[in-house]
Formats: structure tokens, C-alpha cells, sequence
């Protein structure tokens, strides 16, 4: 910086030089000052010099000067220059703009392989996870070089959505190419694995302790705590201390997530005041949320409001949420409607603050509130969420809703239904009516449990798979406590294994327990 102000003559070399270097050392805001007095000199621009801007702005978040930038490109007839254009792909898909993201890339006279990668990111970052692998299909049509930003992306992507098969041929792919030693792939192979229920694969692709990175035991506490495993999260994450590797704010996310999955109050409290005091972390809303889950889980409802009220960060919509689920569960109706209330004054759309709250009263036997929650969606014209379980076999998905008869298989579906219903019933079975949540006579509510969307999964996926396979049902929301009882009974009279993903967590099903201890 020193150089550059004393030399009397500055060119667009010597301007787009310093930039590029605040940019590699992570400095937007110097990049944008230096941007704002390049223009205020009438100096112009080139590629490198707009490509480093661009780069700032996506890493400022600042989405209004960005388009101001775009501007500047337009005008300067940039706008199809390829490192332009992959700037600009990357600061749309920063921005959530995918849209904008997807037109930028469809403009280009040519793209290349940051091009691809910068789209493939973008897509699996804001949750598109299937047009990430969508587009990295393109990408290979096209012959363009895979690197590791590339498998990595589409890595991620695939444990977005669970899907084993394709996550186990990009982890083929990435060895064929040598690929599979890098560190970005190995670590997004090891989550892929685990998010795909596959935790001994995830095991077996982690490196020595001695060798992980912070996000390698991130990752494998996360990996834990998501299938059940609580000492051993717990157990890691002292390791990875012990070993001199510092944790850092995600660490602890996956840390209380454990505790809280586990059961394991005392403890979570214990490292949640830690992060504060011994490591210097403050917390987040993400740590928040823990916590009230952690307490609400448990029941311990008075002191998750306190907590709330008390709060350093104002209360997301995370947090009422979390507080609102723990009501349903522990049947609090009054502390129940407040945190509906306040879900709704975030966001009145939000389906799940209608359905929550209805369902505490419906628990409660409140039916008539209940109805009053409906009446509000409707009036208000929300949409449920319709819950859906699926099943994956040979490459093809066959989802469920909740008594679904679109299935070419439902005949056989409802009838291998009734042969569970039997047979669990004689092992000691009881229906738990509590989670049928209408006002109907008994008989009515046992006959809505069996037409849950998970019972149905479970049904084909017995039908359609060898004797002694392990099955996986996956499901877009919580499973409800009758069908857990359900997919124990079933485990252990047929001696089959079932992995049980639900919107928060997998199930492992053996013998007549699972892996949460019913605790979940």
C-alpha cells in the first residue's frame, strides 16, 4: 500500500494489482475503497479489476452494491467476459439470487470449469440440492475437468438428500481420480456418509487423529450425535482437545445437539457456559436453540422460558419453535400459546406455529381450541406441510403421504399393514391414541395411526427388499411416538434392522429398541 500511494503514475495494473491482493487476503472492505477511488479518478477497469470487486461484494453479503457493480459492468460492456461472469455467478449464489445465478450462466458465450463449480456450489448452499446434481450431470456431458471443489460440492449435495447411491459413485469417482485423499473430499465424503446413515463407512474414510483438521472432528462428533451415538460425540470432542485442535463454534452446535438428543442436561448446561468462559465463544442463535431444546426435551419448560428471557442474542423463530415442540410434548398449552404467538408475530406464514400449537391443544384435549388454530390457518390461507415418508430402491424413490392409495402397490401395502398390526399386537403392542390428533372415537384414532406415511414406507420397503436386509425409511417431519413404538415391535419380531431417518435425527431399529432409547 506503501509502494502503490508514492508512485506517481497508476494504471489499471497497478489499482487491479492491490486489489486482487486485499482480496486473497480477505479484506473486502479495503478492495471496495480502493474501488470507489479508482472510479472517483477516472480510472478504468479490466476484467481482474471487476472479478475482485465482485469477489468483495459477495464476501460483504452487500447485495445493493453488487448490482451498482453489475451496472458498472454492463456499461463497461464486461458483462460476458467469462471471469466476470463467474464472479458474478459466485455473487448471486452468495446473495440466495439463484435465479439471477442461473441467467448470468446461461448468458455466457463460454464457461468453464470454475463456471460449473461456482453454480454447483450455489445450488447445494441454498438447498437445491437436487439441481446441483443436475448440473454436475450437464458439467460432464460437456467433458469439462472435475476438480476437488467440484466432487466436494456435488458431495454435498448428495447428503442433502441422502441419497447412498449417488454419494458412493462420487466417492468412486473421486478415488478413480485421485481425488479422494484431499482434504475438502474426504471431509465431505465422511458427512455424506453419515448423513446418509451409513456411519461405519463414515468412520472408515475419516484420517488418524493425529492428521484431522477441525472440520474433519466436527464432522464426526456431528456424525454421533445425529445417529444416536451421545458418549461418543462427547468423547471425541474431549479427544480432539487433547490432541491441541481447538473447537470453534460449530464444534459446540454438534456438541449441545448431542446432549440434547441424549438426555444428557447437566452436561449440555455444563459445556454451554464453557464455551463462554473457557474458550471464548459467545453464543449464537444456533447455541441457543440447543439449549432450549435441551431443556424442553427434558421438560424443564419454566427454566427454557427463563433462558429465553435472558437470551444476549434476540429470540429467532429457531427458538420459539424449538420451546413451542417441547410444549406439545409436555402437554403446557398456556406457555405453548405464547410461543405460537410470538412464532407467528415473526413470521404469520409459518405453518409449523399453527400446527404446533393446534396439536398442544389437541394433546391437551383442548379440541376446541384446537379448531380455533385451524380456522386462523385457513382464514389466513397457510398451508400445511403434508407429512411424506419415501423409500429408496434401485434408483427409484416411492414416496407416501399419509393413507396414500396412489401406489401401484397399495393392495399389498395395506395388507402387509394388517399382517404387522397382528403380530405386534400378540407381542404386547398398545396403540398410543394420544398422537392421533383428531376428535374421534378410539377406533377412529388407531385406524388414522396405520395410515400414517412412515407405516406405509415400512410396509413396501418389507415387501420389496431380501429377507435379513437392513431397511431405510426416510421422512420429511419428526415420527410420531406411536410409530417409533411401531418400528420397535417390528424389528424385533422380524429380526430386521431399519434406519429411520426423520427431520431431525436417525433411528436405529434392532432387536426391539433403538439407537435414541426413546428418547428423541
Amino acid at each position: 500500500m506503501r509502494l502503490f500511494e508514492e508512485m506517481p503514475d497508476k494504471n489499471v495494473v497497478s489499482w487491479t494489482a492491490l486489489m486482487v491482493a486485499f482480496t486473497d487476503h480477505g479484506d473486502p472492505v479495503a478492495v471496495m475503497k480502493l474501488y470507489l477511488r479508482m472510479r472517483n479518478e477516472g480510472v478504468g477497469c479490466n476484467s481482474n479489476t471487476l472479478a475482485s470487486v465482485i469477489s468483495s461484494c459477495g464476501s460483504l453479503e452487500d447485495e445493493m452494491l453488487g448490482l451498482q457493480v453489475l451496472g458498472h459492468i454492463m456499461k463497461a460492456g464486461l458483462d460476458e467476459n467469462v471471469i466476470v461472469g463467474n464472479s458474478l455467478v459466485t455473487l448471486y449464489c452468495k446473495s440466495g439470487l439463484m435465479t439471477e445465478a442461473r441467467k448470468v450462466f446461461q448468458t455466457l458465450p463460454r464457461r468453464d470449469e470454475v463456471t460449473w463449480n461456482a453454480l454447483i456450489g450455489g445450488h447445494a448452499d441454498n438447498e437445491e440440492a437436487e439441481k446441483a446434481i443436475e448440473a454436475f450431470k450437464l458439467m460432464r456431458e460437456q467433458s469439462m475437468g472435475i476438480s476437488y471443489i467440484t466432487i466436494a460440492n456435488v458431495l454435498a449435495a448428495t447428503a442433502q438428500l441422502a441419497v447412498l447411491e449417488e454419494g458412493q459413485q462420487l466417492h468412486g469417482l473421486a478415488v478413480k481420480l485421485g481425488l479422494d485423499s484431499d482434504p475438502f473430499v474426504a471431509n465431505a465424503t465422511m458427512d455424506m456418509y453419515g448423513k446418509c446413515g451409513e456411519i461405519e463407512d463414515a468412520l472408515r474414510t475419516i484420517g488418524q487423529p493425529i492428521d484431522r483438521s477441525r472440520l474433519s472432528w466436527n464432522i464426526l462428533i456431528s456424525s454421533f450425535a445425529k445417529h444416536g451415538h451421545f458418549e461418543k460425540a462427547i468423547k471425541t470432542f474431549h479427544e480432539m482437545q487433547e490432541l491441541g485442535v481447538k473447537p470453534d463454534q460449530v464444534t459446540f452446535v454438534s456438541l449441545l445437539s448431542a446432549c440434547s438428543h441424549g438426555g444428557l442436561v447437566e452436561e449440555g448446561l455444563r459445556y454451554y457456559y464453557s464455551m463462554t468462559k473457557e474458550f471464548n465463544i459467545p453464543p449464537r442463535i444456533a447455541h441457543c436453540v440447543c439449549m432450549i431444546d435441551l431443556l424442553g426435551r427434558s421438560g424443564r419448560l419454566t427454566e427454557a422460558e427463563t433462558f429465553i428471557k435472558e437470551m444476549p442474542i434476540p429470540p429467532s423463530d429457531f427458538v420459539w419453535r424449538s420451546l413451542l415442540a417441547a410444549c406439545k410434548v409436555h402437554g403446557n398449552p398456556e406457555l405453548g400459546r405464547k410461543a405460537a404467538e410470538n412464532l407467528i408475530a415473526l413470521d404469520p406464514s409459518d405453518d409449523s406455529a399453527y400446527v404446533l400449537y393446534s396439536n398442544v391443544c389437541s394433546t391437551s384435549g383442548r379440541w376446541g381450541d384446537a379448531e380455533n388454530v385451524r380456522s386462523q390457518m385457513g382464514s389466513r390461507k397457510v398451508q400445511k406441510q403434508p407429512a411424506c415418508s419415501w423409500v429408496k430402491l434401485k434408483n427409484q424413490v416411492s414416496s407416501f403421504g399419509v393413507g396414500d392409495n396412489s401406489h401401484p402397490q397399495s393392495p399389498e401395502i395395506y395388507k402387509k399393514l394388517d399382517e404387522l398390526k397382528k403380530r405386534i399386537i400378540e407381542a404386547g403392542y398398545v396403540p398410543d391414541t394420544s398422537y392421533a390428533l383428531q376428535d374421534t372415537d378410539e377406533e377412529q384414532k388407531e385406524h388414522n395411526l396405520w395410515n400414517h406415511s412412515e407405516r406405509l414406507a415400512l410396509a413396501f420397503a418389507l415387501i420389496n427388499t431380501p429377507e435379513g436386509s437392513t431397511l431405510k425409511v426416510f421422512k420429511n417431519l419428526r415420527v410420531c411416538g406411536d410409530c417409533h413404538s411401531v418400528f420397535k415391535f417390528v424389528s424385533g419380531i422380524l429380526g430386521r434392522k431399519i434406519i429411520l431417518r426423520d427431520a431431525f435425527r436417525f433411528h436405529h431399529f434392532a432387536g426391539g429398541n433403538c439407537s435414541c432409547s426413546d428418547y428423541w
